[in-house]
């Protein structure tokens, strides 16, 4: 297994999801580990455009470091502050490897365009503009290579008409009661995952932009031990993991997705 840790600002608010890429990293500290570093500020609601444009060779650097893996054989684990990551990640993994799928497991959707988002938030756009939905210039998926699981936005939500759009695309949506369903979508594929942690419930993960009705911390991984159990696993890259100013919830939250990363069995001899 790769490790690749990126410990820059790409678009997030608070400098809580950068301590989180760093806490994962120390807690997982594989043999093979890469640091990419970049800009550690500002933070606060910067425009998706400007974000985009300053973080471009960060986002052009892991995924080189991805396609690298991919194509040694070697499962990548990514850590990143922001969702923003798949702009870049999902369209390396397309050229990479053609047959694979991606799987989404997030409260968004993150399909907001320059069009449609409400706030100018990048990290909100990040699937879409995977999907050529909106240019990011960093290359494209084809939408119907990818499972988008647990996203539960309701009308009025600031990201709601991104979740419309997503609907009604080519995407394959599952609920988070119908995770069980997810190894079945994907098939036999190769897979690379995109989990960020607000999938699961605020009970399980605080934070301020939670959603109700997540998944629990059983189910989380009783999902990822189903996807490798059925097919090989790419890479996974662990996006906007908010962590606690409570360092014992913050250890907690911490030690769960390390757990999650456990589940895929990256380690586990080709051909499991």
């Amino acid at each position: 297994m790769k490790l690749v840790a990126v410990e820059a600002r790409i678009s997030e608010q608070t400098p809580r999801d950068l301590r989180g890429v760093r806490t994962l990293a120390q807690a997982l500290a594989p043999p093979q580990a890469t640091r990419i570093e970049g800009r550690s500020a500002p933070f606060g609601d910067t425009p998706w455009a400007e974000d985009l444009e300053a973080s471009r060779g960060v986002l052009e650097r892991a995924a080189a470091e991805l396609s690298g893996a991919v194509g040694a054989g070697t499962p990548c684990v990514t850590l990143a502050p922001d969702c923003a990551l798949g702009l870049a990640t999902l369209p390396t993994v397309a050229r990479a490897a053609p047959n694979a799928r991606v799987l989404w497991l997030d409260a968004h959707a993150d399909f907001d365009t320059p069009q449609t988002s409400t706030t100018g938030f990048l990290g909100c756009m990040s699937l879409a503009g995977a999907c050529g939905r909106w240019d990011s210039g960093l290359g494209t998926v084809a939408e119907d290579r990818v499972v988008l699981c647990g996203v539960r936005g309701k009308p009025g939500d600031f990201d709601h008409a991104g979740q419309l759009e997503a609907e009604a695309g080519a995407l394959t949506m599952l609920p988070v009661a119908g995770a069980s369903a997810v190894p079945a979508a994907l098939g036999d594929a190769p897979v690379y995952i995109h989990l960020d942690p607000d999938v699961l419930d605020p009970s399980v993960n605080p934070v301020p932009y939670g959603r109700p009705e997540g998944m629990s911390a059983a189910a989380l991984l009783d999902v990822l031990a189903a996807v490798a159990a059925r097919g090989p696993v790419l890479g996974v890259e662990v996006t906007a993991f908010h962590s606690d100013d409570d360092e014992r919830v913050r250890a907690r939250v911490a030690g769960l997705l390390v757990d999650a990363l456990g589940a895929l069995r990256l380690d586990a001899p080709a051909g499991r």
